[in-house]
């Protein structure tokens, strides 16, 4: 069996270590100190409890806020932490990390194998590591107590790109051991544009917000939420972001493409149709954000919509719907996402041309 590190103490990251931890794998679990409570019940019972599409008890072998001790002698470390954790995580790891050590986000969001990256090196890494995302959670799961997760759902494959993206191969390889489902795919334009969640969060939310405010999320976000015109405006995003990656020389796939392929039901011809009946999603009671500054906002939209955003203006594309929901969110929780989010600025691509753009995001920036 393999040794792992899973940075990361929410829903995904609990999950897969209890994931791994049942099927005998050696698996670290580490988290700053300033989550600390959140591992507290974990380490005294030594793992964690999975009920639903796996069940029994994983063992957790070191549960630990040391960040050295959580990655040494590791080759291979998942980073399972909402996308704006991404940069505090690389200037964290960055001292600790040695030679040959992956380091894979899981997911990436848009473009955050470059973010990470960019920031291990501007932290003063030197080391010759590889840097990978995938293009969503390896399971539809909720942490639902203090060493309890369910499973609502395990994608039947995973996308896996790197930076380089030539060694996408290797790392592919070295995952399948803990993941027999990761594929590889060619580079992280492809596995960032496959994020459901920017594409399914912020304009659902958004065309909810009354509600949301009125009910504190006392709703089921998708059976409920997801009506035949929000399912409309969904999909007008997923097709302008499908026409940046063209104008970007890329061919990705669609959200409902997408859908088929991690959970089946073929039948269900739109997003709509998806998302009112889907078991891995909807369902299990109310399940709608509380307030408007929930992740579904603050992380989809900052660290998903601006960064497609970004390059449709790069690339001259129009997007006037991702570029409203961008503005409407700004506008409603009083903060420029465009600022703050993972604009052309903060990824380090600013005065590139559109060659350069594209180099970077396959190979990185050169120093």
């Amino acid at each position: 069996m393999g040794k792992i590190t899973i940075i990361g103490s929410g829903h995904g990251a609990c999950t897969a270590a209890a994931y791994l931890g049942k099927r005998e794998h050696e698996v670290r679990l580490y988290d700053s100190k300033r989550f600390e409570e959140n591992l507290k019940a974990i380490k005294n019972a030594g793992g964690m409890y999975l009920n639903g599409a796996d069940t029994g008890f994983g063992k957790i072998n070191m549960v630990t806020t040391d960040i050295g001790e959580a990655i040494s002698g590791v080759q291979l470390i998942l980073v399972i932490v909402p996308a704006f954790g991404h940069i505090p995580i690389a200037k964290d790891i960055a001292p600790n990390l040695k030679k040959g050590q992956i380091i894979v986000l899981a997911p990436g969001s848009v473009f955050g194998a470059l973010e990470f990256l960019n920031t291990l090196r501007i932290s003063g890494l030197k080391e010759d590591v590889v840097v990978a995302e995938t293009a969503s959670n390896y399971f539809a799961c909720r942490r639902k107590g203090p060493d309890v997760c369910d499973i609502f759902g395990i994608k039947k494959y995973m996308p896996v790109s790197t930076i380089p993206a030539s060694c996408v191969d290797y790392v592919v390889e070295n995952l399948k051991e803990f993941f027999p489902n990761s594929i590889a795919w060619e580079n992280i334009i492809q596995t960032s544009f496959a994020d459901l969640n920017a594409i399914v969060h912020p304009i659902a939310s958004l065309l909810n917000t009354g509600r949301i405010e009125n009910t504190k999320g006392n709703y089921d976000f998708y059976w409920e939420g997801i009506t035949e015109g929000v399912g409309r405006a969904m999909q007008a995003i997923d097709d302008e972001k499908i026409a940046v990656a063209k104008a970007m020389g890329f061919k990705v796939k669609s959200q409902l493409d997408l859908l088929h392929d991690f959970y089946g039901h073929p039948e269900r011809d739109s997003l709509f149709s998806f998302f009112s009946q889907s078991e891995v999603n909807g369902g299990m009671g109310p399940s709608a954000p509380s307030t408007f500054t929930h992740r579904y906002i603050t992380e989809d939209v900052p660290y998903g919509l601006v960064p497609i955003s970004e390059m449709g203006k790069l690339f001259n594309v129009s997007i006037p719907n991702i570029d409203a929901v961008i503005s409407l969110c700004s506008s409603i929780n009083n903060e420029d996402y465009r600022v703050t989010g993972r604009s052309i600025k903060n990824l380090g691509l600013e005065g590139m041309n559109k060659e350069m753009v594209i180099s970077a995001l396959l190979k990185g920036i050169s120093e």
